[in-house]
């Protein structure tokens, strides 16, 4: 038996109310799969903050550190 005649034959098996709610569902897992294909990944190279500590002439991993230490971290 295919996996669409197991599905069909427990849709089937439940009461109408309960088969319009399998319907509502599978209507919101293919608008969840549109949306997830259609969205594109964004780069952080486009983010206005990226490059900002290089403007700044200061070294951000040191500067980093310098705040850790300071913390106690």
């Amino acid at each position: 038996m295919t996996l669409l005649e197991q599905i069909e034959k427990q849709l089937r098996a439940l009461p109408p109310e309960k088969q319009n709610e399998v319907l509502d569902f599978i209507a919101f897992l293919q608008q969840r799969t549109k949306t997830a294909q259609t969205a594109k990944p964004r780069s952080q190279r486009a983010h206005p903050a990226f490059g900002s500590w290089k403007q700044r002439g200061i070294d951000s991993v040191r500067y980093q550190q310098n705040l850790r230490a300071e913390w106690g971290i």
